[in-house]
């Protein structure tokens, strides 16, 4: 659904449960190290045992875009290089 990268603190919909993003380019490595672009916790829960890693097709809804400065987007722009 979302092909930019979104900053940490968005508000993401996967599998109709809301999840905010805490971490960037995670592998599991317990599932043929595949590649995940976002690691989530439960919106509003926050951080459990578990994160829940999300690829930005599986997004069904954006619900909220965290904080952005110019940090965030010298970090975007050279990630999408």
């Amino acid at each position: 659904m979302n092909n930019t990268l979104l900053p940490i603190g968005s508000i993401i919909v996967v599998k109709n449960t809301e999840v905010m993003i805490c971490a960037y380019f995670n592998k599991d490595s317990l599932i043929n190290d595949e590649k995940y672009d976002y690691a989530c916790c439960l919106y509003p829960n926050g951080m459990g045992k578990d994160a829940i890693l999300v690829k930005k097709e599986d997004i069904q809804k954006v619900i909220f875009i965290g904080y952005h400065d110019d940090k965030f987007l010298a970090f975007k722009e050279m990630m999408e290089k």
